[in-house]
């Protein structure tokens, strides 16, 4: 993969951003060019570029995003971090407390009737429970897991390789026999893996923070 020598931060430049499409720029590569080389989609390069944080992939995918771009670029990816975390912070820090005006006073609930209070509190601790409940099922749940090539689950061929193409939900980690890949905002995933003589086992799993493995097998016999 080309890549180039690295380089400080430019501290000169007003944003991180601004730092990012200078080095990208100076590479003589588009945005489209550079994801093609990384495998990886437009969009999350021109979010970093726009400070547009929140809309790169959460966790262990957008670091590992983050430090493969920023690698290519040659610039340092522990202070890029660094400096991206303290402009997150500071706007964080400047966003207004929308829920302060919205706690309701003590003294005002005392106006309704005890039975009424009563039945409103066990409405909705009801309310809460049920809510509960279906949370904890949706994250514990396995992710859907398609994989639409290779489509069968035992194929033969003579290559020695296979692309390993599928989707899965949103924010999912999808491992290939243990080795962690990207996936793009849509959960779409587009994969080679290196294949030997005679019979490959191939293991796709997928999973949320929080719930159980979904896993999908697929057998090539190598002629």
């Amino acid at each position: 993969m080309t890549s180039f020598h690295r380089r400080p931060v430019l501290s000169e430049y007003k944003s991180i951003g601004d730092q990012l499409r200078l080095a990208r720029l100076e590479s003589s590569l588009s945005i489209e060019q550079i994801a093609k080389i990384l495998k990886t989609k437009a969009e999350y390069i021109k979010f970093l570029e726009n400070e547009e944080y929140q809309k790169l992939p959460a966790g262990i995918y957008g670091q590992i995003f983050l430090k493969k771009y920023i690698d290519f670029l040659g610039l340092d990816y522990k202070q890029i971090k660094r400096a991206m975390a303290s402009e997150k912070k500071t706007l964080n820090h400047h966003l207004p407390d929308t829920f302060a005006n919205k706690v309701v006073a003590k003294d005002k609930l005392m106006v309704f009737p005890k039975i009424l209070r009563n039945v409103l509190l066990f409405l909705v601790v009801c309310t809460c429970l049920l809510y509960l409940s279906f949370y904890l099922k949706k994250i514990t749940t396995p992710p859907n897991l398609v994989i639409e090539s290779p489509a069968a689950e035992k194929q033969l061929q003579s290559e020695l390789s296979a692309k390993i193409v599928g989707q899965t939900d949103p924010e999912s980690e999808v491992k290939i026999n243990g080795e962690l890949i990207l996936i793009d905002l849509s959960g779409h995933f587009d994969q080679t893996v290196s294949l030997k003589k005679g019979v490959n086992v191939i293991v796709i799993t997928a999973k949320k923070k929080y719930s159980h493995e979904r896993a999908v097998t697929r057998q090539i016999l190598v002629e």
